[in-house]
């Protein structure tokens, strides 16, 4: 319990640290060179980016004085900022150049900041003339450049209203150029407030990281068989070495000299360390879910990425980060597809680690994004993983529950279990209860889903029963179930009521698979109907309507007798809609909602029937028939799909003569279609409700 408490305190302080890390900036953006605050001026919360057009000098260093040479400033041209100079007439990004930016509208008796990031790959700093910062040595070849990334800040104050900004820059190591993040410019307290936080959030998950990576480590050093805590330590401290090269790059204040080329190979770690350490974690956690040829093509691949980014210099392997950003993208789908189908398998821990794993995945292309300057955000990799970490840590805990505890926890819930026989309540919904077992299960449990309904009802079951004793009767039912209801199962739905001779069966979003259940549950009745024929016993038929759309579920009764039970129209629209298939002498009927949203990948073909009123709805539904192209019956309605629908139009505009000479075409091809002989009826019989049918 105190580790959970610690954990939750961490994240909090974590979450505190980072929504506090800025405040909200004030869009002002410069032009030509000039940025005007003294229409946008900004207060003590607030800071301005100095986002825009700077001037910018191409392959030349200039110094501030050489400003007032005429000759140099008809050299200009626009930079945007935060941009690559090479967006500029296809500039190289290997060279250098000088950028230059007036500021006006500030306040003569007030001190303010700038807040400085890293430059690519080293510049010099100037402001009204003064050098007050530099990263790295500025040169006009490689053998002169030396870069570093370090940012700060610098303060000043202005008599005159107005500062001027020089910056040389140059770069021979890095597959961008100039500024590639936004300068910002704000009061001297906010702007060091600012870098302090950042700072404190720097150090804060460094430490977390750190300090996790040791003790997991740990854990593996006197439990050889915590293979995942071993790798789960490994990624901490790869983490932990990622995250002092980025952001404020704290490696190198704590060490000044710390060379550029390590730290940006560390920077680099997780495309070709930390990806194939966490698949591996991930596959060792569920070595059921994952497909070993994968495992073997992805670690194979990033362990060539891992030769490439180590033993080849930054400014060769920093042109393959984007094919690299392409398959770590990958290898996060994949991971995605191995927890998805653990959770599908109900795995332990699956549910958190996916949702601690979509976190982590959003901070990679958060980063991802960053890098590719798309976003100007910050790296948030780091603190996704603090996530992990928490679900990681109860991970843990729980393995290393005392065997009393099992043992405890299952006498009473075997007891449990003892006392709720009588209080049945389908695997399913406790999964949308949100309840782990039965005995959590209380009168009243409800939840709200989008679902799709689907009811089943053996035509003519009265007849069939009339002839048969009540055991035959029972014998017939639960030999027809044993059949359908494995369907339905397999498409991932499953049954919420036995109503005699119907079936009410629930499946989750999207609806596809209860479509396609419909018309699997159709081909399993022609199955057991050979095997009817057989026996000498008479056919069956099913009738089937589907319906989606938002459902309650949850349980009604009693305390010591109780049910799940559906409330919802959705239920109501799928049971008239399974009644209307004796109208139409129909299969399946859907409705229009539903066909809607289907995937575009679900293949289902299907024929509007028109507009049904139903008891229940104000307005009339729209309603189709389901075909199956696998059926030699519905080959032919397949291919006068067109027809009938211009027909069913037709009735609908009250074109009866029309509408009935195109259905008599239909039934010359195919006598047996039902429900085009329904329309030639109602054609014929003009004086009907305009073609429509009152359930």
């Amino acid at each position: 319990m105190m580790k959970k408490s610690l954990f939750i305190l961490l994240l909090t302080v974590s979450v505190f640290i980072y929504g506090s890390e800025q405040p909200a900036g004030i869009d002002c953006k410069s032009i030509k060179g000039v940025l005007d605050l003294s229409e946008s001026p900004f207060d003590s919360k607030g800071h301005i980016k100095l986002d825009g057009q700077w001037e910018f000098y191409w392959n030349q260093l200039l110094e501030p004085e050489d400003f007032n040479n005429a000759l140099i400033t008809d050299s200009m041209e626009l930079l945007e900022v935060p941009g690559n100079w090479s967006n500029i007439q296809n500039y190289p990004s290997h060279g250098y150049g000088t950028l230059r930016l007036i500021v006006k509208g500030l306040q003569p008796d007030s001190t303010y900041a700038i807040d400085i990031p890293e430059m690519l790959t080293s510049f010099r700093f100037y402001l009204d003339g003064k050098k007050v910062y530099s990263n790295g040595i500025v040169g006009t070849d490689r053998e002169k450049d030396k870069p570093q990334f370090l940012p700060g800040t610098v303060s000043f104050q202005t008599d005159k209203g107005s500062i001027e900004i020089v910056c040389q820059i140059s770069n021979f190591n890095h597959r961008k150029s100039g500024i590639w993040k936004s300068l910002k410019l704000g009061t001297d307290q906010i702007i060091r407030k600012n870098r302090e936080n950042r700072l404190l959030l720097d150090m804060f998950l460094a430490a977390v990281l750190l300090s996790v990576g040791i003790y997991h480590m740990g854990i593996y050093l006197y439990r050889r068989e915590e293979i995942t805590e071993m790798l789960f330590g490994i990624t901490c401290v790869i983490l932990f070495l990622r995250t002092i090269t980025t952001g404020e790059v704290l490696i190198t204040i704590m060490i000044p000299t710390f060379p550029w080329e390590i730290a940006r190979k560390i920077e680099y770690s997780p495309f070709y360390l930390l990806a194939p350490v966490f698949m591996t974690f991930i596959t060792t956690l569920f070595p059921g879910e994952s497909i070993k040829t994968l495992n073997r093509i992805f670690i194979t691949l990033f362990s060539l990425l891992g030769v490439f980014f180590v033993f080849f210099p930054v400014r060769v392997t920093n042109n393959a980060i984007i094919a690299a950003e392409l398959l770590l993208i990958l290898g996060i789908l994949y991971a995605f597809i191995i927890l998805i189908r653990a959770l599908i398998k109900k795995r332990d821990h699956s549910l958190g680690i996916i949702l601690a794993f979509f976190i982590l995945a959003s901070a990679s292309i958060n980063d991802i994004l960053f890098s590719q300057q798309i976003i100007n955000t910050m790296y948030l990799t780091p603190l996704g993983f603090i996530i992990f970490i928490i679900i990681q840590s109860q991970m843990l805990s729980r393995r290393f529950a005392t065997s009393f505890i099992d043992v405890r926890d299952l006498s009473l819930r075997l007891k449990g279990t003892n006392e709720s026989l009588s209080r049945f309540v389908p695997f399913q919904f406790l999964e949308y209860l949100k309840k782990k077992s039965i005995l959590d299960v209380n009168l009243g449990d409800q939840v709200l889903e989008n679902m799709t309904v689907l009811f089943a009802d053996i035509r003519s079951f009265t007849s069939l029963s009339e002839v048969m004793t009540p055991e035959e009767n029972f014998k017939f039912l639960n030999s027809f179930l044993s059949q359908v209801v494995p369907v339905i199962r397999e498409q991932g739905g499953f049954v919420d009521k036995f109503i005699g001779d119907a079936i009410m069966a629930l499946f989750p979003y999207p609806p596809d698979n209860a479509v396609r259940a419909a018309i699997e549950l159709q081909e399993a009745v022609k199955r057991y109907n050979r095997n009817r024929d057989r026996a000498g016993y008479r056919a069956i038929s099913l009738g089937i309507g589907v319906h989606t759309g938002p459902l309650m579920l949850g349980t009604i009764g009693e305390t010591n007798r109780m049910e799940t039970t559906v409330i919802a129209d959705a239920v109501n629209l799928a049971s008239r809609m399974e009644d209307l298939t004796k109208t139409y002498g129909c299969k399946i009927i859907i409705s229009r909602e539903l066909l809607n949203k289907l995937s575009t990948n679900s293949h289902v073909i299907s024929r509007t029937l028109g507009e049904a009123s139903v008891k229940g709805k104000v307005k009339p539904i729209e309603i189709l028939e389901v075909l199956n192209k696998n059926s030699r019956h519905d080959q032919s309605r397949i291919e006068s799909i067109s027809s009938f629908e211009s027909a069913v139009e037709a009735i609908k505009k009250q074109d009866y003569a029309l509408a009935g000479q195109t259905f008599k075409e239909i039934l010359n091809k195919d006598p047996h279609d039902t429900a085009a002989a329904y329309f030639y009826n109602l054609c014929l019989a003009s004086g009907s409700e305009d073609g429509k049918t009152i359930v």
